[in-house]
């Protein structure tokens, strides 16, 4: 089940080119849980700012809300469901459809995470946009590994993004959030919540041989870095 509307109505028109095969679009995702779309009011913000740095004209809140309100109606029989909304060039669009949480195994057991060779856009990696083509293909990557996520890294080299969340790594009783990759909302909650708890929350840039999912290269660091982008060592 998946309603669309394009532009307050429902989908029935193909979506302009620059829309739907070159990424000219910025979106952001959410969970309405009862009726109640959670973290609404910072949602519309980033996607306000995002739209206004690539030059995207924003509708207006107005007609997010209105679109949510009509598909809230239609997903009224479901306790949550998943809602997008995105702006392009002179058009937008909301989509709502079921949300399947995880299995509660994976909240109690954790999930595998693989390291993939896909990168971030070195411009637009702050950005919900819809060039989203390297994300895809690092999902595929880490499913084909039997892992639930795939991390991507920077042109550096630093891992900085996930390819379905946005990563953070608990050590020692801190908190740590990978800088470089998009602004996640909901990771900025969760570190709002543990420095209310009394964790120490710190942002960082780190090499793949700094997680412990990754072995230490077997070349210096600075060599790796240089055959990854090309150059001889």
């Amino acid at each position: 089940m998946r309603r669309v509307l394009l532009k307050g109505e429902p989908f029935s028109e193909p979506l302009p080119e620059g829309f739907l095969y070159h990424g000219l679009s910025v979106f952001t995702t959410l969970r309405v849980e009862r009726g109640e779309a959670l973290w609404l009011e910072e949602h519309l913000y980033r996607l306000r700012r995002h739209a206004a740095a690539l030059g995207l004209p924003y509708p207006g809140d107005g007609v997010f809300l209105r679109d949510l309100e009509a598909l809230a109606k239609e997903f009224a029989h479901l306790p949550c469901f998943r809602l997008r909304f995105t702006v392009g060039e002179g058009v937008w669009l909301s989509e709502a459809r079921p949300y399947t949480p995880p299995p509660l195994a994976a909240y109690e057991e954790g999930v595998k995470v693989a390291l993939t060779p896909y990168r971030v856009h070195p411009d637009l990696a702050r950005f919900k946009t819809g060039n989203y083509l390297p994300y895809r293909l690092a999902l595929k990557e880490a499913e084909g590994q039997g892992a639930f996520e795939g991390l991507l890294q920077d042109g550096e080299g630093y891992v900085v993004d996930g390819s379905r969340t946005s990563p953070l790594l608990y050590r020692e009783g801190a908190l740590f959030l990978l800088e470089g990759g998009l602004e996640g909302i909901t990771r900025e909650k969760v570190a709002q919540a543990a420095r209310e708890l009394g964790l120490r929350v710190e942002r960082v840039r780190l090499y793949p041989w700094e997680l412990p999912l990754a072995a230490p290269p077997p070349l210096p660091p600075h060599q790796a870095l240089r055959r990854r982008g090309g150059e001889e060592a």
